[in-house]
């Protein structure tokens, strides 16, 4: 008897017509703002995986943290331009509070400024926009976010000046500024970047003036400021110490005695001052550099030293 009782409750158990729910990882709360994040840019089919019946955590283009069950990353990411994500950055991604990376990339019809709301986001640690229709100036408002490490904000059509706020991000290792419409000079605050400094990618823009001399301070890995506009003296950004392994001057107006200047033996790969008013004898000791490319075309030059 009490064999069958226990047969009959199992398949009580069994044929139970109530599901037993399963609890999915993700956050109720960042799913309800991904959401809305989806709507604010007209639903495109790039995000049809956000099916509000599916666990947010396995939904492309994003990713949670094992550790809480948080979106940490959002990546709108096309290998090929898609327009069909058309709109502006939704305001709303600032209220995922555990977001550390967020990445836009070939979004031609992704238009208009950075939002402000972006600030809120105190764990972000990347800020990748490239290869969208981003217009208007690059806010000052980034250097609120104290946690950045890497922005990259190529390919797109930001104007105006650089902001000198940016200086104040401690743990900026790379600014990626190039192929934009960008005007102006260099701010005199990159010089007060904690050292090395981070890389500086600024070319294709339309940057004017003169280098601030606080730049030779730094010894970051890379520094492109090609085809630009810029003037006057770089030598500082030079030296036999230095650990640089790009350096590019190409395409500018820029004018200083090359003969005093020393070179980085050992590290640097890329030198390019093509196309610039830099005069004097090329030394000796540039020939021992090792490096994979030197373009030194286009200037007044003396002979080697």
């Amino acid at each position: 008897m009490r064999s069958l009782l226990m047969m009959l409750g199992l398949c009580v158990l069994v044929l139970s017509p109530f599901p037993v729910a399963v609890s999915e990882r993700c956050h109720p709360q960042d799913k309800k703002v991904l959401l809305r994040f989806k709507k604010e840019l007209n639903n495109p089919y790039f995000l049809a995986s956000w099916d509000p019946k599916e666990d947010c955590c396995d939904w492309y283009c994003v990713k949670c943290d094992d550790r809480n069950n948080r979106i940490y990353e959002v990546f709108l990411v096309s290998s090929f331009p898609d327009p069909n994500v058309t709109g502006q950055i939704p305001p709303s991604v600032g209220d995922l509070p555990y977001l550390e990376y967020l990445d836009f990339h070939k979004l031609p019809n992704l238009v208009g400024p950075i939002p402000t709301t972006i600030t809120k986001l105190t764990k972000l640690k990347s800020l990748s926009i490239t290869y969208t229709g981003l217009s208007g100036s690059i806010p000052e408002f980034l250097g609120q976010i104290k946690t950045l490490e890497y922005i990259a904000l190529s390919f797109n059509s930001l104007s105006g000046s650089i902001p000198s706020s940016l200086s104040q991000l401690p743990n900026l290792g790379s600014l990626q500024l190039d192929r934009n419409k960008l005007t102006g000079p260099i701010p005199a605050s990159f010089g007060s970047f904690k050292k090395p400094g981070p890389d500086l990618k600024l070319s294709h823009n339309q940057l004017s003036g003169t280098l601030p001399p606080s730049l030779g301070n730094l010894d970051p890995d890379n520094i492109d400021l090609s085809r630009n506009n810029l003037v006057g003296d770089a030598s500082f950004l030079f030296g036999s110490k230095k650990k640089t392994q790009v350096l590019d001057l190409s395409r500018n107006a820029f004018s200083f005695d090359l003969s005093p200047v020393t070179f980085p033996k050992k590290t640097l790969i890329w030198f390019d001052i093509n196309h610039n008013k830099i005069y004097g004898s090329l030394p000796v000791a540039l020939t021992k550099v090792f490096s994979f490319y030197i373009s030194l075309r286009n200037n007044f030059y003396s002979v080697f030293v």
